[in-house]
């Protein structure tokens, strides 16, 4: 048994017409290879073989790497870095914010 990583990617072309290769092991140069034998494919859907789980979809012209699992491990992390630098976290269980609320009385403002 190879410890390689195995895809399954399915080709679509501006026609309609999708076609599909179980064993892909090296995604660049799958990808090399529909450029030269078929230059008119529109986008190419990437599945795990052994899972079948979705992973990612390419474009021509994107960046594809050898192998997804790094590529997807840095893209998760760059979302996350995002997530966490737009949000604010506090440890402090009972931390409450007060906002205070004006009244008018009498046509002057009082908090």
């Amino acid at each position: 048994m190879s410890n390689r990583k195995m895809y399954a990617c399915f080709v679509f072309f501006p026609n309609g017409e999708v076609k599909k290769w179980k064993y892909v092991t090296d995604l660049k140069s799958f990808e090399q290879f529909i450029s030269k034998t078929h230059p008119s494919w529109k986008y190419l859907n990437v599945y795990d073989k052994g899972t079948k789980q979705y992973l990612k979809r390419f474009y021509p012209g994107n960046i594809i790497p050898k192998i997804l699992g790094l590529f997807l491990l840095v893209l998760s992390l760059y979302a996350m870095k995002n997530t966490f630098s737009k949000t604010t976290f506090s440890n402090d269980f009972n931390n409450t914010t007060t906002i205070s609320t004006l009244k008018l009385k009498r046509g002057v403002l009082c908090s």
